[in-house]
């Protein structure tokens, strides 16, 4: 500290040692977003999947009322018919 200069041109072992902290800490945390991203990603998938399922399903659903009711019209049609011969 000679001449009025705080600052020293050596670099001490708390500076390192704080250095290869933070660098740790920030492999550490890209790391934990990684595979936090990737859980997501997992979970939106099998969300996705099951959604088509659903979909799959209800429209098979679908096309089961729909010939129930056209089976039920073709009758009440048959028994107007007959009621009115």
């Amino acid at each position: 500290m000679t001449n009025g200069n705080p600052f020293s041109k050596g670099v001490s072992l708390g500076h390192i040692v704080a250095t290869i902290g933070i660098v740790i800490a920030g492999f550490t945390v890209s790391y934990d977003l990684r595979e936090g991203i990737a859980i997501l990603q997992f979970k939106g998938e099998t969300v996705e999947q099951r959604l088509d399922r659903i979909v799959v399903r209800t429209d098979d659903q679908f096309e089961q009322i729909m010939d129930h009711l056209v089976r039920l019209e073709g009758k009440i049609d048959e028994i107007i018919i007959e009621r009115t011969e």
